[in-house]
């Protein structure tokens, strides 16, 4: 099964950051091992250079595959967040009830608020019939919005 987007970096994006990675530390160890048999000080200077300068190509090498994948993530969010409109429009929202003073409003036993008969918080309770004064409105079912 195969995805329609590319894969995050390309083969030679892994070789590159690879090929880098292992340049860079052959090369610090390279100054390690001749630092190491090196008596003075001058002569160690020079080996600590080419540690250093391996240090750079190894970093050098996980900047540009960073920033390549960067790239890709950048053009993945794009593409999820295009500004195209979408091939069949939305659906409308649903009205809001406008007049809900006119509908009859219910509580179960032990509870402080009215609810609207469909709300999910009286659904399979015993109910009997509130006035908007019996109590606090649901803030689930859109009584309180009167």
């Amino acid at each position: 099964m195969t995805s329609a987007q590319p894969a995050p970096w390309r083969d030679a994006d892994v070789i590159s950051v690879c090929l880098t990675a292992l340049v860079g530390v052959i090369m610090i160890v390279a100054a390690w091992f001749g630092a190491a048999g090196a008596a003075s000080l001058t002569r160690q200077a020079g080996w600590a250079t080419l540690a250093v300068a391996g240090l750079g190509v190894s970093g050098i090498g996980l900047c540009l595959w960073l920033l390549r994948l960067r790239r890709t993530i950048g053009q993945r969010r794009a593409s999820l967040v295009s500004l195209d409109t979408p091939a069949e429009p939305l659906p409308a929202p649903p009205p809001r009830r406008q007049d809900t003073a006119s509908l009859p409003l219910v509580r179960a036993a032990g509870m402080r608020k009215v609810h609207d008969p469909g709300c999910p918080l009286v659904a399979g309770k015993d109910v009997q019939p509130a006035a908007l004064g019996d109590g606090e409105p649901c803030a689930v079912c859109a009584v309180c919005q009167l």
